[in-house]
């Protein structure tokens, strides 16, 4: 990991305990435009980083069908 995606991260979990709510690859999209970070062709990326954050405990995977979304472990649901 470069540290880019360190720093990437570390604004995502960031801005998901501050604003809490669903987090879905296009609302990490629009969060990455909005701080000046390139945004990347793919929306791979976004799930990785998601996917990441859940694998450190920090958030709970939501899945239905055709839909995937994230949420903070601490915000109560």
């Amino acid at each position: 990991m470069n540290p880019t995606d360190h720093d990437r991260r570390q604004a995502l979990a960031a801005a998901i305990r501050r604003q809490g709510g669903e987090w879905t690859k296009r609302r990490v999209l629009r969060l990455w435009n909005a701080a000046g970070y390139p945004i990347p062709r793919s929306t791979h990326t976004a799930r990785r980083d998601l996917s990441v954050l859940q694998r450190r405990g920090l958030l709970l995977c939501h899945e239905t069908p055709g839909r995937r979304f994230y949420t903070c472990k601490d915000d109560a649901r």
